[in-house]
């Protein structure tokens, strides 16, 4: 599957070089960073959504990173478009490392796109989100490979009150090329948005967010079940949400097949004359009773706002984020109210799952918010993560003071309670903020930023910590 992905990814890379119009944009950035950090951990707000580049481990590195995108002019087109890029790491640290964090390579024709190949996420309110809006998928891990179809902003209809509604839609599969404690599994990923104009500058959106956790082979374990997961013989109950076979562990039988797990998105986006404002919220679940919302109390609630560039404060986000609840903190437990009886659909335990025990990261990290913090045992592989139950709340700003010379501020504080059963004596408190400058030379592609964090709690070590990144960045035509 890697070879296929990688032929794939070639194919499309031929195909733009050797067809693709000559006046089409480039993008090239030379960058080098510099980390220190007065604790034995990097603090939380430097290592953090950086996909997944940086040692948390290592109080002092040095990273150097060549970043190549080309951009059509134009995607939405009548004629087939290609887009591609490249990400080249190399980290010096306890860690060191030299790897390809990004290569893909995506064919655009009107509205629909095929994708293939490992590329970071949009960046989503100026890098400000502590989610990058996203429960599920922010910047936080390193990059996984996928092969992808879709949509944006697809209007089927042209006539009446219909040509208001517009659809996003995401169909993928995602390679794991990381260690992990069931080898060879494989992540499913689809997503359908439908987006209504209200009016001239008011819209709304609403969607579902689906992941599947599927095939793969689990280690040994006595007297359990098979240890070969079904592939793709029983690919559709996987992505249909189906219950499992006789091939697959009771649990699955008696459930659904594989680790399933999504979310309910809503937006209300509003463009006013010099500002633009949105709303989101989105509701996780793990199952049947998170579907039908008895885990209502959790979730992440946010609100972003941006005006036009260059004000003082450009841009804000604010979000709340709960997993407290879980439906309850029984699981087909005896009632203690009615004797003899069972009672319990709770116990969700997000993003963790007891075949994929991994739980929902990639090399290590937490794929959405990167308050989830895995449990890395000695071969380096991910356990899952010990704290699922948490809330928090996050402030993020931005804005210039100076033509050449803008500010970033974040300001995190949580409280982290374990697991229902396994609960923590009390709950442990994380504070982390961090300040940056940017300065940009003028009439000279080079931008320097300063960036000074701080950690309190026992999520990290408390710690201090600064970064210095130097960017060069060229652009133009070919």
């Amino acid at each position: 599957m890697k070879r296929q992905l990688l032929s794939f990814v070639a194919a499309l890379l031929y195909f733009g070089v050797f067809s693709q119009p000559v006046n089409e944009g480039n993008y090239l950035s030379l960058e080098s960073a510099t980390m220190v950090s007065s604790g034995n951990e990097v603090p939380f707000w430097i290592q953090m959504n950086q996909s997944g580049a940086i040692d948390g481990s290592d109080a002092f590195q040095q990273l150097f990173w060549l970043k190549w995108t080309r951009m059509p002019d134009e995607i939405s087109s009548d004629k087939v478009k290609l887009s591609y890029g490249a990400n080249v790491l190399g980290r010096l640290s306890e860690n060191s490392a030299f790897q390809l964090n990004e290569y893909w390579g995506r064919l655009h024709y009107k509205n629909w796109y095929l994708h293939a190949g490992a590329k970071a996420e949009p960046v989503f309110a100026n890098g400000l989100s502590l989610t990058n809006g996203n429960l599920f998928l922010s910047n936080n891990a390193r990059p996984m490979p996928r092969i992808e179809f879709g949509t944006e902003n697809f209007q089927p209809f042209k006539n009446g009150w219909l040509e208001k509604i517009a659809f996003d839609f995401q169909y993928a599969e995602f390679i794991l090329l990381d260690d992990r404690y069931v080898n060879h599994a494989h992540l499913h990923h689809k997503k359908l948005n439908i987006i209504y104009s209200l009016a001239p500058r008011w819209s709304v959106s609403a969607g579902i967010d689906h992941w599947v956790f599927w095939g793969g082979t689990v280690p040994e374990i006595e007297g359990l079940y098979d240890f070969k997961m079904p592939g793709f013989e029983e690919y559709f109950r996987y992505i249909l949400g189906r219950s499992g076979s006789s091939r697959t562990p009771p649990t699955d039988q008696g459930n659904v097949a594989g680790n399933q797990l999504g979310q309910y998105m809503v937006n209300v986006n509003h463009s006013g004359e010099n500002f633009k404002l949105k709303f989101y919220w989105q509701h996780l679940w793990e199952d049947r009773s998170g579907m039908e919302l008895q885990n209502i109390a959790d979730g992440l609630w946010g609100i972003y706002w941006q005006k036009e560039p260059g004000h003082l404060l450009e841009s804000m986000v604010v979000e709340y984020t709960n997993t407290r609840d879980q439906s309850g903190s029984y699981h087909m437990e005896p009632d203690p109210k009615r004797p003899g009886k069972l009672t319990g659909r709770g116990r969700d335990n997000y993003f963790n799952n007891s075949v994929y025990r991994s739980g929902f990261v990639s090399y290590g990290r937490m794929l959405g918010i990167p308050l989830f913090i895995p449990a890395i045992n000695a071969d380096g592989v991910s356990m899952g993560f010990p704290n699922t139950r948490l809330w928090a709340i996050h402030h993020g700003m931005g804005g210039w003071f100076a033509e050449n010379l803008g500010w970033k501020s974040w300001l995190s504080y949580s409280k982290h309670y374990g697991q229902h059963g396994s609960e923590y004596p009390s709950p442990k408190t994380f504070f982390s903020m961090a300040a940056q400058m940017n300065y940009s030379l003028p009439q000279k592609p080079l931008v320097c930023s300063l960036k000074l964090a701080y950690d309190s709690g026992p999520l990290l070590d408390s710690a201090f910590g600064a970064e210095l990144r130097l960017a060069f960045k060229i652009s133009g035509k070919n």
